[in-house]
C-alpha cells in the first residue's frame, strides 16, 4: 500500500513539474475587425514578459461593447488560447485578406485608452480607434517577425535614384521607349492620366498588386 502510494506522489511531482506556464515562446491574439475593410486583421502579440500590458488593455476592451459604427474598427483580446511560434510564423503568410496578419516578438507599452466614466459607447470606440486603429498596435510594441515572407510589401517601394515606383507610368508609350533607346531628342509626348493608387496606412502589410 505504501509502495502503490509513493508511486502516485511520484507522478503528481512529475506532473507539476511538466506544467508550464505560457512564456516567450507562446504568442495571443489582438483581433482588430475593420468596419470599411469588413475584414479581421490577427496581431500574434508576444506573451511572457507582455503578460501584464495585456491583461490591462484586455479589461479596457472588456469595458466598450464591441459594435460596428461607421468606418471603426472593433478589437478582442484572446488571453485564454496560446499560440506557438511556429502556428504564428505560419498565420503571417496567410492570403485571405487585404492586409496581411502581424506577428509582434517586442516589448508591449502598457496602452491606457483614456476611457472616461462619463463616455458612452461611442465615444469609447472612438478612443479606441485613434489609438489602436488601422494596425496602430505598430507604435506600442516593436520588433515585427517579418523574416521569411517574401509577400511583405513596403508603402513606398524606392528605385536606386531614389525615386519612387509610384511615380512610373502606368502604361509607357513603346514609341517614346524605342526613341529613347536610339539617343535621338524627341519631343515628348504627353502623359497618360490614371488614378492614384490607394494608399494605405503605413506600416501595414498589404498583399502586392500583379
Amino acid at each position: 500500500m505504501e509502495q502503490a502510494n509513493d508511486i502516485t506522489a511520484q507522478l503528481n511531482s512529475m506532473t507539476l513539474t511538466n506544467v508550464k506556464e505560457p512564456g516567450d515562446d507562446k504568442y495571443v491574439v489582438l483581433c482588430e475587425t475593420s468596419g470599411e475593410e469588413c475584414e479581421s486583421w490577427y496581431y500574434f502579440l508576444r506573451y511572457g514578459d507582455n503578460k501584464d500590458a495585456l491583461e490591462y488593455l484586455s479589461q479596457q476592451l472588456a469595458s466598450i461593447d464591441m459594435e460596428i459604427l461607421d468606418d471603426l474598427s472593433t478589437f478582442d483580446l484572446d488571453l485564454e488560447h496560446f499560440f506557438s511560434l511556429t502556428t504564428a510564423k505560419e498565420m503571417i503568410r496567410l492570403e485571405v485578406n487585404t492586409i496581411y496578419h502581424r506577428k509582434f516578438d517586442g516589448k508591449l507599452k502598457l496602452i491606457n485608452l483614456g476611457l472616461k466614466r462619463k463616455d458612452n459607447n461611442d465615444r469609447k470606440l472612438e478612443k479606441l480607434n485613434d489609438i489602436l486603429g488601422d494596425g496602430a498596435i505598430e507604435d506600442f510594441i516593436d520588433n515585427e517577425d517579418t523574416e521569411g515572407c517574401s509577400n511583405y510589401n513596403s508603402e513606398e517601394e524606392g528605385n536606386e535614384d531614389g525615386s519612387s515606383s509610384e511615380d512610373e507610368e502606368l502604361f509607357p508609350n513603346p514609341k517614346s521607349q524605342d526613341e529613347e533607346g536610339s539617343g535621338s531628342v524627341q519631343e515628348a509626348e504627353p502623359k497618360l492620366k490614371v488614378p492614384s493608387a490607394i494608399q494605405k496606412v503605413a506600416g501595414k502589410r498589404k498583399k502586392k498588386k500583379h
